[in-house]
């Protein structure tokens, strides 16, 4: 099964398409939210997530899904749909665009699940990307 080696949320990416290198932009821990006005339920904030994937032998041309699940301190989690992915190397990077809102405020963990396709079962790795989400105060009308 593949295994996840970095995971990170930005604000945006660049490939170097000479180098295929990946600079990564604006890499997010907190996500502030003016208070009482939290995102609606369901939207996708506009942020990157990347995945980076080690794979044995034999987990190479095999076809698996990829889900990223937001996990609150409560327990309370907030899932992507799958992404179906087929890497014919050992190793693998994916980008995901979008991150789904979570439904209050709070401390999260970003956290990678894959299993094969035509499998019913998420493996959770152990690797995760910390999140706070906060509510914000207004800042007070300059009157000078």
């Amino acid at each position: 099964m593949p295994k996840c080696y970095l995971l990170a949320v930005a604000g945006g990416s660049s490939l170097d398409r000479y180098s295929n290198n990946v600079t990564l932009f604006n890499l997010v821990e907190q996500l502030n939210f003016p208070k009482d006005q939290p995102p609606p339920p369901g939207s996708v904030l506009p942020l990157e997530v990347h995945a980076y994937f080690e794979l044995s032998p034999e987990d190479l041309n095999q076809r698996f899904e990829v889900r990223f699940c937001l996990v609150a301190s409560t327990g309370l989690e907030t899932v992507t749909d799958g992404f179906s992915h087929r890497p014919n190397t050992p190793r693998y990077r994916t980008r995901t665009m979008g991150l789904p809102a979570p439904p209050v405020s709070g401390t999260y963990a970003l956290c990678v699940d894959t299993r094969l396709s035509g499998t019913e079962a998420w493996r959770r790795d152990a690797l995760s990307w910390p999140l706070l989400i906060a509510e914000s105060e207004p800042r007070p009308a300059v009157t000078h």
